[in-house]
């Protein structure tokens, strides 16, 4: 089985015309549905903007059902919903007026894999074949995604419940209410066009950090959609920013922090070093400087966030982690700092003082999948804004090789150097 996103697949759930219902879970070992446009669907413009439109509409409307993840600008579009919630992978095909079938039974699959779909979105004639549909096709599962400790999770339903009645004899787009209560009215951190986003050869980098961490971060809407050259629409393009949604840290850094300084033996980058200097990441407010081998992609976004996944992941080097930049509400005093630092993945690992403003936590004897490497998490405050008070906050999470520590190093001397915390 293949993964989409962040998640690993366990078993389909049910099987559709135009895509598959899929049991997965996510690196906190926590059961999620995943809903998965697939066959020629997949590559038809008006049956992307219904499932997309089909997704937003859930969400936005009262009582429905809100997703966690979702990539609609991928070549297989998805959506993941929280199974506590119910069935939304189910839910949103039957919008769609398609039901699903076990995957044990003969399945009609209407829309193909090959061949074009023309029209509207509606069943079209096909053959019946034996199982489900092909999984989404996406790219290997990264080196970073493979879990330290097998995770074990109770066993999914072996079929989906009787399928209640079908929605409708043809799905329709769904149109999503024009005024969107959750769109922030003021943004701090304002987003501007993405540059194009490049999956390959990291892009399991910030797999292996929450690996690590036993799962960083929390939900946040994703910038699948948003993908350059991709038809722009209101619900496909343009998802509402809503505040973001963490959950609690398994591994937090130990408080309170060890009175020290920052690291005066951490490299630099010197005039010698290959780096390039990245200057047009959304919602940043700073210019990157990285290993010339890098590159950044956006992972997350949300109001008053922003994350980046950064680093380098081939046959020879595994290096990097997540950058995020968060705003930290005025006034942002010590009492605040102290709090948002404890909803961090630290690796378990002593906070260490590294200044007024900044906390850090390294260590060389990490373990993922029996092989040694080296960490280091840092959390840091700064004046952002225009109005020259502390009101930022900067997360930077990344492994490495054993080998690899003078290059994490040297970034988080760079972001020292450039906000001054």
């Amino acid at each position: 089985m293949q993964p989409v996103g962040p998640y690993r697949f366990t078993e389909a759930l049910g099987v559709c015309q135009v895509g598959t219902a899929w049991w997965a879970i996510d690196g906190q070992d926590r059961l999620v549905t995943v809903a998965v446009l697939e066959g020629a669907a997949a590559a038809d413009p008006p049956w992307r903007e219904a499932f997309a439109n089909a997704a937003n509409a859930m969400a936005l409307t009262s009582g429905g059902q809100r997703y966690v993840n979702a990539d609609f600008a991928a070549a297989k579009p998805w959506v993941a919903y929280p199974s506590e919630e119910g069935m939304g992978a189910q839910r949103l095909f039957q919008t769609l007026g398609m039901d699903l079938h076990p995957t044990e039974s003969e399945t009609q699959v209407l829309i193909p894999e090959t061949g074009a779909v023309g029209g509207p979105p509606q069943p079209v004639s096909g053959v019946p074949i034996s199982g489900a549909p092909s999984p989404t096709s996406g790219a290997p599962l990264p080196w970073a995604m493979h879990a330290a400790v097998p995770h074990q999770v109770s066993s999914p339903p072996q079929q989906v419940s009787p399928a209640p009645q079908q929605v409708s004899p043809a799905p329709q787009p769904v149109s999503v209410p024009p005024h969107d209560p959750f769109a922030a009215s003021a943004r701090r951190i304002t987003p501007s066009a993405p540059r194009p986003r490049r999956t390959g050869r990291w892009i399991g980098i910030a797999a292996l950090v929450l690996v690590l961490v036993a799962g960083a971060g929390g939900a946040v809407v994703w910038f699948g959609s948003d993908d350059p050259g991709k038809p722009k629409t209101e619900a496909t393009t343009s998802p509402a920013l809503q505040p973001e949604q963490k959950t609690p840290p398994q591994s937090p850094g130990l408080e309170p922090p060890s009175a020290g300084d920052w690291p005066k033996e951490w490299p630099k980058f010197t005039p010698g070093d290959s780096v390039r200097t990245i200057a047009d990441l959304d919602g940043l407010g700073f210019a990157l400087k990285v290993p010339a081998e890098w590159d950044c992609t956006p992972a997350g976004r949300a109001q008053g966030f922003v994350k980046y996944n950064c680093g380098v992941s081939n046959d020879k080097q595994q290096i990097g982690g997540e950058l995020i930049v968060r705003e930290c509400p005025v006034p942002c005093d010590a009492q605040r700092q102290t709090a948002m630092r404890q909803e961090e993945e630290a690796w378990g690992l002593q906070w260490m003082r590294g200044g007024q403003f900044v906390s850090y936590a390294d260590s060389s004897k990490l373990q993922l999948d029996g092989e040694r490497r080296y960490g280091l998490v840092l959390v840091a405050y700064w004046r952002g804004g225009d109005t020259g008070q502390i009101d930022r906050q900067v997360v930077f999470r990344m492994t490495s090789p054993i080998d690899g520590a003078g290059r994490l190093r040297r970034v988080a001397n760079h972001l020292r150097d450039t906000l001054i915390f």
